[in-house]
């Protein structure tokens, strides 16, 4: 029996619910599954009687709750995350934004030694789980002031406009509003943060355009060459999107965003995070690299 089964048992009875807990312990839910099977069969009763898609706690499971509960409150006295091994840890580093990460795991960098495991979610709950020492280090944009807390500057990440080519003027240095109110702005329902970014944008230029919702980041390419609006992104994001058909375009340096990195002032080290904050630095240093030459 093991200390992992125990977290995704006390996780699940939170929420009657395997996706909601999938969605907080970041593990799959044929994972969690798997694991609580595992767990029944280690105990020899149900924890949960399954009511259709529905979980409730069996009265075994009820009886059993709050020793686990206080299991991992004593484990959480220790200070060492249940995620890390000794001889060989796994950190995890949240990111609010998915094409960050897809970077991260692109960059010719690499570190075998220390696995690090990225982790996409919204800004406050990958803080949140920085303080609570779920996480080691979170890169967002967002501005926290938290005692708590240490924030670096990480990257300035530059801006795109993404257009079908006949919507836009040869010379796109000088695209203006008129331009941008021809079509319909596409929102990556798939990519958290798309919507504010999208925004900001329309913002900046003064216009309020028409929002369309494209919930496949893998056919937003098609949306574009049907001509059916622009899209927003970051610029490490223009080597997915490139054709012969597709124009990018700059937006001007007030718009670029910078992304910092996080990290908890308390979280007592049983490992050299310094050397991963250095490892983050030149992967990130590498990505904003490769901006600047789009």
């Amino acid at each position: 029996m093991s200390i992992e089964k125990l977290e995704y048992f006390y996780v699940i009875a939170k929420y009657n619910s395997l996706s909601k807990a999938s969605q907080e312990l970041y593990v799959s839910i044929s994972s969690l599954s798997s694991a609580l099977k595992s767990l029944e069969n280690e105990l020899g009763y149900d924890l949960f009687v399954r009511q259709g898609k529905r979980l409730m706690l069996s009265e075994s499971g009820e009886k059993i709750l709050p020793a686990v509960e206080r299991i991992l409150e004593e484990v959480k006295k220790i200070q060492f995350p249940l995620y890390q091994r000794i001889d060989q840890p796994i950190f995890r580093v949240g990111v609010s934004e998915s094409v960050l990460i897809f970077e991260a795991n692109e960059c010719t960098v690499k570190r075998e030694r220390y696995p690090i495991n990225y982790i996409n979610a919204a800004p406050l709950d990958l803080l949140n789980r920085l303080k609570r020492r779920e996480l080691d280090f979170v890169i967002t944009n967002s501005l926290v002031e938290d005692s708590q807390l240490e924030r670096a500057l990480l990257i300035h990440s530059k801006i795109l406009i993404v257009a079908h080519e006949s919507l836009v003027k040869s010379d796109l240095s000088e695209i203006a509003s008129k331009d941008l109110e021809k079509r319909p702005f596409i929102i990556l329902t798939d990519q958290l943060g798309h919507r504010q970014l999208t925004q900001k944008t329309a913002g900046f230029f003064n216009i309020i355009p028409q929002f369309l919702y494209c919930h496949d980041s893998l056919g937003v390419q098609k949306w574009i060459n049907e001509n059916r609006g622009f899209l927003v992104i970051h610029a490490a994001e223009k080597e997915l999107l490139s054709s012969d058909t597709i124009k990018f375009f700059s937006l001007p340096n007030e718009m670029e965003i910078d992304y910092y990195l996080y990290k908890n002032r308390n979280n007592d080290q049983l490992f050299n995070l310094g050397d991963i904050e250095e490892y983050l630095k030149e992967v990130f240093a590498e990505i904003e690299g490769q901006d600047n030459r789009n």
